[in-house]
């Protein structure tokens, strides 16, 4: 089962990492309403544990936790708004955060063999973006199709003719997706490198490739996880936690404070005129369509913000921008619990496991701090990697205690190889897993 989820969570981030290139040929055959078949890569695996593990009456509690949040926030949006689609949509997004908090350890400490596999894609995405920044304009960007009746970008084209300031994204979908999967994929190997000196410039490669992007916030986020491991590694752990805790509060305090500020929103790519649209329009107009449509304390409900909405509210449809509000809007004060929940496994690992606990937790600072100027859970490898970092997290403290659920496959303990070794407060009998 474990061979399972690492085949598909590695199939699937390598159609995220050419979806330009693959979008393109299927609107070429008229077949763009295939790109949805990828989902199938997400549901099959779940599917298959969730019955594995009911027919032997010991279901993984994440699936009762996914179930419980989908049940209630998913009744919210449908007694809002009399439709379950918003509800279907929401539930597609967790899908993917749920996958990955099973497949944390896939995901975020991978086999050689994958860690080999992602650094090509890394070191090819990192070409495509200098060639579209640079050299070519690539044949699939600008393009849209219909999908559902929905307008879809085949590639996201920004209409912005200066060389300099062109938003690159490579062989993926948009800038955002290239900004959002290079520092995560970087992060995932560099921290598996032993050489200092070639993490360091891995990552640094990382932040002036994510700067051809022009993705701010993304290159903020990805420079500030790149100084904390640029410490000593007795401070990363706790210096990673204080940066996860800050970025969580500024994301809150961004959308909250800025409210009712007037603000220029002119300049160019690499001025503040993003920032400022989003103070002016953006977060202004999201919280007056949470004002109409609250239900308190649970929010708009389930799909109530952002992609969904071109499903029964296109007129008022709204990124959001933020992570705050987008999980304000999903699930109402319940968002500072999930949030909290989140950042309690961060701050609380063990002596033991706060070596290993390195990468997922940078992985999460990334998120959190890209998600002050962005609705991350709207993006597939965000939800991935969101949920596989607390699911890391997480899986970490029950190893350290000896818990049942130390292996997410099973109610057997396991050892996972050289990359997770260390001495749990009790002893029980394990299982080697290859």
């Amino acid at each position: 089962m474990q061979s399972l989820f690492s085949m598909c969570a590695v199939v699937y981030l390598l159609i995220y990492a050419f979806e330009g290139v693959v979008r393109y040929g299927l609107y070429n055959i008229g077949a763009s309403g295939a790109i949805l078949l990828r989902d199938g890569l997400i549901l099959a695996p779940l599917l298959l544990l969730l019955t594995a593990q009911a027919c032997r009456t010991r279901v993984h509690p994440a699936f009762f936790a996914f179930g419980a949040i989908v049940a209630l926030h998913g009744l919210v949006i449908t007694a809002n708004f009399h439709t379950l689609f918003p509800a279907i949509y929401g539930a597609m997004l967790l899908v993917n955060v749920l996958f990955g908090f099973i497949a944390a350890r896939s995901l975020v400490l991978p086999g050689r063999r994958v860690v080999l596999l992602l650094g090509a894609v890394w070191v090819i995405s990192v070409i495509g973006i200098v060639l579209d920044k640079f050299f070519v304009t690539f044949p699939w960007t600008g393009i849209e199709t219909h999908i559902g009746g929905i307008s879809v970008d085949v590639s996201r084209g920004w209409d912005i003719s200066d060389g300099i300031a062109k938003r690159a994204a490579g062989f993926t979908r948009s800038s955002i997706s290239a900004a959002m999967m290079l520092p995560t994929i970087a992060l995932v190997i560099a921290l598996r490198m032993r050489s200092y000196l070639l993490r360091m410039l891995m990552l640094l490669m990382t932040v002036g490739v994510v700067f051809m992007t022009t993705q701010k916030g993304s290159v903020a986020a990805i420079a500030v996880v790149t100084l904390i491991l640029a410490t000593p590694g007795i401070m990363r752990y706790r210096l990673l936690c204080w940066a996860a805790l800050g970025f969580a509060i500024l994301d809150v305090a961004l959308p909250i404070f800025t409210a009712g500020l007037l603000i220029n929103d002119n300049g160019g790519v690499f001025s503040f005129a993003s920032f400022a649209m989003r103070i002016t329009g953006t977060w202004p107009d999201a919280w007056r369509w949470i004002a109409n449509n609250n239900l308190f304390p649970f929010g708009v409900g389930l799909g109530g913000i952002g992609g969904a909405q071109r499903f029964y509210a296109q007129d008022f449809f709204n990124p959001s921008d933020n992570l705050f509000i987008f999980l304000y809007a999903n699930f109402g004060v319940l968002s500072f619990f999930y949030l909290g929940w989140a950042l309690w496994q961060a701050w609380h690992q063990p002596l033991e496991t706060r070596s290993i606990a390195i990468t997922p937790l940078a992985i999460l600072v990334f998120n959190l701090g890209y998600g002050a100027a962005l609705s991350m859970l709207e993006d597939q490898v965000s939800q991935l990697f969101f949920g596989a970092s607390v699911g890391m997290l997480w899986m970490l403290r029950q190893m350290a205690a000896a818990k049942p659920w130390a292996n997410p496959y099973g109610a057997t303990p396991i050892r996972y190889g050289p990359a997770l070794t260390f001495q749990p407060k009790h002893q029980v009998p394990v299982a080697d897993v290859p």
